[in-house]
């Protein structure tokens, strides 16, 4: 019987044996890894929008549960704005009221949606005029009439073009919260026939009225429908009054004169066609 032999290998021989790689070998690691690229590249823009959209979206369902318990505690919705009392010396904004159960203002992360790149300001309050915020996230003001004046808005009652009273929606005013948009990416409607609307106002609008906008120096940036959907690949962002997000068509939310669409503007749930003649 032969005794069993010990495999021996030199050292160094072994060693350049084990990580020694042949050009064909190389091409083909070379090759999968330009495939793999291939495939991968042309969807990281896409997976980075989906991110940027759920940020967004995660930002206005936090603003939606506020508005929930700010409607708790006082039975009516913020105001778009109060003008300076002796119960508010500073004025406010709605966001400002919502802040004791956010913790933010305006200017921070809550309310910024990782997608606008639009210009950010914080409107002051005064007291007799309450000056417009431009920014990620609009409030719904309603509809205007043929005279300018916003109505059937969640963000208080309105006496004239622009003229908001110091009168909130009650609780009981909003018919269907689930179908009334409360907050949403900042789009508003300023020409249905033009089909022009106007991004990044605080003032949020099926049918937008200010007659001193009529260029991108009064804090929103005047845009076509088309250019507007490029902010969630062609979608909006929006919070509905029982706190529920959606994600939903540009052009329908926007455009679309359907009843179905028009109702979610509006506090007692009908589309009001004749706001639109």
């Amino acid at each position: 019987m032969f005794a069993r032999q010990p495999f021996r290998c030199h050292k160094a021989e072994f060693s350049q044996r084990l990580s020694a790689f042949t050009l064909i070998e190389l091409l083909v690691v070379i090759a999968v890894i330009a495939i793999l690229a291939a495939l991968l590249l042309p969807a990281l823009p896409a997976a980075k929008n989906s991110a940027r959209s759920a940020r967004c979206k995660s930002n206005l369902r936090q603003i939606g549960v506020a508005q929930q318990l700010y409607v708790i505690d006082h039975s009516s919705y913020p105001l778009l704005g109060s003008v300076v009392s002796r119960a508010k010396p500073e004025g406010a904004k709605w966001y400002d009221d919502l802040h004791s159960y956010t913790g933010q203002g305006w200017t921070n992360d809550l309310y910024t949606c990782p997608s606008y790149k639009g210009f950010v300001w914080d409107g002051r309050v005064d007291r007799n005029s309450i000056y417009i915020s431009s920014g990620s996230y609009g409030y719904n003001v309603g509809t205007s009439d043929e005279f300018g004046v916003f109505r059937f808005g969640l963000a208080g009652k309105f006496s004239g073009a622009g003229e908001i009273t110091q009168t909130a929606v009650k609780e009981n005013e909003v018919l269907v919260p689930s179908n009334l948009i409360t907050v949403a990416d900042s789009y508003s409607t300023l020409s249905q026939e033009k089909r022009i609307i106007v991004a990044g106002l605080e003032a949020l609008s099926r049918r937008l009225f200010f007659p001193q906008i009529d260029d991108a120096e009064a804090g929103g940036e005047l845009t076509d429908s088309k250019q507007a959907e490029k902010r969630h690949n062609g979608r909006l962002n929006i919070v509905f009054g029982d706190g529920h997000v959606e994600i939903v068509d540009a052009e329908k939310l926007l455009m679309n004169r359907n009843d179905d669409w028009l109702k979610r503007w509006h506090i007692d749930n009908q589309a009001h066609q004749e706001l639109f003649r």
